[in-house]
């Protein structure tokens, strides 16, 4: 052999076009007009796209791999068995079983790393090429333990992804469930269990939801405008959310990207969803909360409806620009409105908007100022340990998907399982190296007449 790889002990450098017979699929099967259903006297057939089609006959019985040629999957491959077809765009690989495995094959070949491609807009393997480079060829009975440990490590990440799956879910139910609990009253239970002389003393809220409702045109909501929600602790107090601010939509003044671009500065330009662009001038100055006005994340909810702005800030039209009153804590409000389900409050459906008087309407529940504050300060310390638990969770489902190729690297490397020389010697007997092999192969072809491509 060349020498060009390193190879472990018994293996053998080879190419693939000698242990493998190929050829391109079928030309005169389009997947148009094929079956796009499985019926009774349909054979599966293949495509670029993986099995996805059916044909009335079938071209080749037995197994075999059949690989993407063409397009943005080419690459992948699929196990074929039984009788089936491989229509246009695919390429038909058959292994020497005498010296490959079909599954340590299709190892190698379902790693889209291991095709040389052409084309950029339309990419191909080029398969010819990519059988005639050096390929490193352990003993049959070493490739069927590589095999099996693959399988049995792949499963392992397969099932550490979908717990990592599952933790993320989890992690985006419990921040509803701090912002449900925020809003409700259930966050800061702890802190409404005044001592027996103040038990009958006046509900610090009544008097805060008094003050605001005073100069607001409608009257204050009572419990039943919650909608049959979790009845609002005593301290508490029920407003429209318009009596809660102060709004400045007045103000706003929205911008094309052309005057945009051709202002660009240090000032952020929020629109419904946060900062969009900078811009070299500002409108507002102060604490403020933006809330979206229109656009799908007011049903999606993908994003935040309400987030916080600070400094000096230009904002379109498409987000409310709203400053608490006195005695409303800013986060408070946030925290409330992405608590929210605002489905009833948005109108429109191709463009949803929240107008400023649903804005107003909404009933909005009101703590005490200073519990206000401490449901904000809690929410806020739950959020970052979710934060944190996410970005380990994020970090580790990067390693995951990481995991396959380098269990391959090693597979391919011969340290993922004991080599059969050394099985062989532990256990003292003989084997056959992989040279040796495929000498004999040749052997039994030269003397047959036959060739494996």
């Amino acid at each position: 052999m060349s020498g060009r790889l390193r190879l472990p002990e018994a293996w053998a450098e080879t190419t693939l076009a000698s242990i493998c017979a190929h050829r391109t699929g079928s030309s005169k099967l389009i997947k148009g007009k094929l079956h796009a259903e499985q019926r009774p006297g349909r054979y599966q057939a293949f495509s670029a796209s993986g099995p996805d089609v059916w044909c009335d006959r079938w071209e080749h019985e037995g197994e075999a791999i059949v690989v993407s040629a063409v397009g943005t999957r080419c690459g992948k491959a699929f196990k074929a068995r039984g009788r089936w077809s491989a229509i246009a765009n695919t390429h038909v690989v058959w292994p020497d079983g005498r010296a490959i495995d079909l599954d340590y094959l299709f190892l190698h070949l379902n790693d889209e790393g291991f095709w040389v491609k052409g084309g950029s807009a339309q990419p191909f393997v080029k398969v010819r090429e990519s059988f005639e480079r050096p390929f490193a060829l352990p003993p049959l009975p070493e490739q069927r333990r590589i095999v099996a440990k693959v399988e049995a490590l792949l499963a392992e990440v397969d099932a550490a992804k979908a717990r990592l799956a599952r933790a993320s879910l989890v992690l985006r139910r419990l921040r509803q469930a701090v912002l449900s609990a925020a809003c409700s009253g259930r966050l800061t239970e702890d802190l409404r269990a005044p001592p027996p002389s103040l038990a009958a003393a006046a509900p610090p809220s009544a008097e805060l939801a008094e003050t605001l409702v005073r100069a607001w045109p409608l009257a204050p909501l009572t419990a039943s405008d919650g909608g049959g929600a979790r009845p609002l602790p005593a301290s508490w107090a029920l407003c429209p959310f318009g009596a809660l601010v102060d709004n400045h939509d007045g103000k706003r003044v929205p911008l094309n990207s052309t005057v945009r671009e051709r202002r660009r500065g240090p000032y952020p330009y929020y629109g419904a969803s946060g900062i969009i662009d900078s811009i070299d001038g500002y409108r507002f100055d102060g604490d403020y909360l933006l809330v979206a006005e229109d656009g799908a994340n007011l049903l999606s909810r993908s994003t935040a409806v309400a987030f916080a702005a600070s400094g000096r800030f230009w904002v379109n039209n498409h987000a409310h620009v709203l400053q608490p009153k006195p005695g409303v804590v800013l986060g408070y409000l946030e925290l409330l409105l992405n608590s929210l389900d605002l489905q009833h409050h948005v109108t429109g459906s191709a463009q949803p908007k929240l107008t400023q008087a649903a804005l107003n309407a909404i009933p909005a529940p009101v703590p005490p100022t200073e519990e206000q504050a401490e449901i904000v300060r809690r929410a806020r310390a739950l959020f970052a340990l979710a934060g944190a638990i996410e970005e380990r969770v994020t970090a580790a489902a990067a390693r995951a998907d990481r995991l396959p190729q380098a269990i391959l690297a090693r597979a391919f490397s011969g340290e993922l399982v004991p080599t059969e020389a050394e099985l062989a010697r532990a256990e003292g007997r003989g084997y056959e190296p992989a040279d040796a092999l495929l000498r004999r192969i040749h052997g039994e072809q030269a003397g047959s007449g036959t060739n494996s491509g």
